[in-house]
Parts: C-alpha cells; sequence; structure tokens
C-alpha cells in the first residue's frame, strides 16, 4: 500500500462540539480491485486509515465508492464480491466504530439475499450499529446498470455528532435536486463518496471519447452555495486494473464549505501518496453567503407551472 499524507484544516485541537459541527476525514486512495484478495486489503486500508483519523480526533471518516472490492467491476465479480449488510465488512466497520467512537462511511457492494439483488451501497456506522444502508438510485452508464439494481429510497439524513449529515453515491453529486432534497430535510453537510475518472472503458468495451466531468469544478461548489451546505467530495486517485480494462481516477477531493469556497482540496491525482484530509465543518465558523438572501426559504419552486414552457 502507499504511504497516506496528510492534510488538515483544524482551527483547534478540540472537535465540534454536539450540535455545533462534525470534524470529518475523507480518504483518497489507490487500491486493488476485483478479488477475494483484494477486499481483505481494502478492509485492512480502512481499518488502518480510521486508526489514523481517530488520532486526529475525527469524528466522521469516509472512503470513496465500492471501496470494499474496487470499483472497475463486471457484473459477476460484482456479484461474486457482495456482501449482505449484515455482512463481514459491516460487521467490521461496526466493531471498529464502537472501539474508536467514530462514524464511518463505508461504501460497498451489496447483496440483498431475500431479493437476489446487488446493490452499489453505502453504510453509515455510528457507535458500533449501522444506522443508514443507502443504495444508489441514480446509476450512471451501462455498466452500472449491468452491475448493479437502483434503489428506491431518497438519500438519507443521520446526525453524526447532533450535526445531520446527508449521503450522496457518486453521480448522484451532479443532481442538484438531491442536495434540495437533503438540505430540505435538515442537511448540513453532505458528504459524497465517488469513482470519477478521467477516461475509462465503456461496458460495451469501447474507450470513452470525452472525459468525465468534474464535479469539483462547478456543481460542487455552487451546491454547497445555493443550499448553504457543507459538501464533502471522497473520490479514488491513480488506478485500477481488471477485466472491465483501466481506469485513472480524477482525485480532487475535497470539502466545500456553505460559500463555496473550498475549505481543504487534494488537487488533481499528481503525486503517488494516498491523502487523508481532515477538516472541522462548522457553520458558525462560515460568514454569510448573501446580505438577506436564502435559497431554501426564497425557492418558490411550487410555481413550477408557471416557470417552465408549456
Amino acid at each position: 500500500m502507499h504511504p497516506i499524507r496528510i492534510a488538515s484544516k483544524l482551527p483547534r485541537s478540540e472537535p465540534p462540539q454536539p450540535g455545533t459541527g462534525v470534524r470529518v476525514a475523507l480518504f483518497q486512495g489507490e487500491n486493488p480491485v476485483g478479488t477475494p484478495e483484494a477486499v481483505a486489503a481494502n478492509l485492512a486500508r480502512l481499518h488502518e486509515v480510521a486508526e489514523i483519523a481517530a488520532r486526529y480526533r475525527a469524528q466522521l471518516c469516509a472512503f470513496p465508492e465500492c471501496f470494499t472490492t474496487g470499483y472497475a467491476l463486471t457484473p459477476d465479480q460484482a456479484r461474486d464480491l457482495a456482501q449482505p449488510e449484515d455482512g463481514p465488512a459491516i460487521k467490521g466497520a461496526e466493531a471498529l466504530s464502537q472501539r474508536l467512537g467514530m462514524a464511518l462511511v463505508v461504501p460497498y457492494v451489496e447483496l440483498d439475499r431475500e431479493a437476489g439483488t446487488v446493490h452499489d451501497s453505502i453504510g453509515l456506522v455510528l457507535s458500533g450499529h449501522l444506522v443508514a444502508n443507502y443504495r444508489k438510485t441514480h446509476l450512471y452508464g451501462a455498466a452500472e446498470r449491468a452491475n448493479f439494481t437502483a434503489g428506491t429510497e431518497l438519500p438519507p439524513v443521520v446526525k453524526v455528532n447532533q450535526f445531520p449529515v446527508g449521503l450522496l453515491n457518486n453521480y448522484e453529486c451532479e443532481f442538484p435536486p438531491l442536495y434540495q432534497s437533503l438540505a430540505g430535510r435538515g442537511a448540513r453537510l453532505i458528504v459524497g463518496p465517488t469513482a470519477a475518472d478521467h477516461h475509462f472503458v465503456r461496458h460495451d468495451g469501447h474507450p470513452t471519447q470525452v472525459p468525465y466531468p468534474d464535479a469539483t469544478e462547478h456543481i460542487v461548489p455552487a451546491m454547497a452555495a445555493v443550499w448553504r451546505v457543507f459538501v464533502a467530495h471522497c473520490n479514488r486517485r491513480g488506478w485500477e486494473d481488471s477485466a472491465r480494462g483501466q481506469f485513472q481516477y480524477r482525485g480532487n477531493s475535497g470539502i466545500w464549505a456553505p460559500d463555496g469556497t473550498a475549505m481543504l482540496a487534494a488537487g488533481p491525482d499528481e503525486r503517488a501518496d494516498d491523502a487523508l484530509l481532515i477538516a472541522d465543518c462548522v457553520p458558525d465558523h462560515v460568514a454569510p453567503f448573501s446580505p438577506e438572501g436564502d435559497h431554501f426559504r426564497d425557492n418558490r419552486v411550487a410555481l413550477r407551472e408557471e416557470l417552465l414552457p408549456s
């Protein structure tokens, strides 16, 4: 495994008090993919990273999309490596969360035993318990649709350190209505595990002709500012080599404040090291975005029939 460099923005050693905010750690790394051995190595890395985050008194530690298995999977690999929500990956995270006193955002490939379906899921583990199991609802491209069944429930909002945290999964970080839904249900921090790449091999075997767009350039900062939320974007870096071909990931993990500015950003994947980004997300530390405007309060979406052309 690669060395882990630490980047932090911590105004004080003490983490935020309950209800005022949350100290967030994001892991950006290059990890093996597609085999039982890869799963074992990735779970060992999750435990190692969480231990480091705990030394910085992080209250929530998040990992990239499909972290347990790797992302560049064939349908057979996805099914063979999928685990139920009470499988070893989540059970191990529950024990780790209880021991470290820290919430964990664990993206994994989930098997629904009863339905026989496979999902691109995120488990949020808190105080030793799986408190939310979110199945990605907005699947990206033919490969994800071949690998996974879409979820049917809205992304959840869960209180961590008595502070409301919402979840989105990769492609979903590009949909403004999902941010609006989470903000409307009280979320003040939105965590988005991703596997955002440059070029990749499509499901039909052909390489992409244009790179995957970088949501951190425009969409993520805009959504943070419009809905007055922190957005933590947690991506892979480096390469994955699998039966699907070679995938090169963007990196660019970071945390954006409710005024749209980057509190902490890893930047493009220009270095050979994995990274752990740690920052305090505290609304009271961010100046107002507008003298009077409040996009959520002032939104008149109920007028949509008049606003949209017939």
